[in-house]
């Protein structure tokens, strides 16, 4: 094969957008067998596997086409699963929420609703927003929250701790007697399941209140 037909060397030359799918194959294969190169190894592979069904097979069934084997097989799984993890919609949308504005930046949904929603964020050991759920909409002296209500989502992934957030339609953002003991009753709750409640926020036109910033 003249060099600059070669994968290796047109990849170098005109960069990999130009190169065909059997020529991407072949330079993760390295080398061909006795019998075929590594082109002509790539187009069996991929007669046998299509693209789109590469990120469905194992790695044990590639190795066993002719020429293949074992170390070839892992470095195109390695490749696949590297495409995998970069165009993963979780890598595309992962939001971490380390600190008070982080998480007033996802509330202001809730901010002008007139009605009172309450909000639970669960966040991985990352800070990693896992979930964002309305466990409640109501005042809530009037929703009857539950921490069983609050920590039964927690319990189905793996949570590390939680935030909260409820807005207030008036705008004003002070808390009432009924969200200060709400918060202390979620905050006990929280130590005995091992999951920490990060900080209780209460939203409305008017501001924010922060449990957590105001100690």
């Amino acid at each position: 094969m003249p060099l600059s037909s070669r994968p290796r060397e047109k990849l170098l030359i005109k960069g990999s957008e130009n190169l065909s799918d059997e020529e991407l194959i072949a330079l993760l294969l390295g080398t061909g067998s006795r019998t075929h190169n590594a082109l002509s190894l790539s187009k069996a592979l991929l007669k046998q596997y299509p693209l789109t069904q590469l990120s469905q097979t194992t790695c044990s069934s590639l190795s066993k086409l002719s020429g293949i084997g074992a170390s070839k097989a892992t470095r195109v799984m390695a490749a696949v699963e590297i495409g995998r993890r970069v165009f993963a919609p979780s890598s595309l949308t992962t939001i971490v929420i380390r600190s008070t504005q982080d998480a007033l930046a996802q509330l202001k949904d809730i901010v002008g609703k007139k009605q009172e929603y309450l909000v639970v964020f669960y966040l991985n050991a990352r800070y990693e927003l896992l979930q964002k759920e309305v466990v409640g909409i109501g005042s809530l002296n009037s929703m009857i929250i539950t921490p069983k209500e609050i920590f039964g989502h927690a319990m189905q992934t793996p949570c590390a701790s939680i935030i909260i957030a409820h807005n207030h339609p008036s705008g004003d953002p002070t808390p009432s007697d009924d969200d200060i003991v709400f918060t202390d009753r979620i905050h006990k709750a929280g130590e005995v399941m091992g999951i920490t409640m990060l900080d209780h926020l209460i939203v409305g036109r008017g501001g924010f209140f922060s449990f957590r910033d105001e100690n």
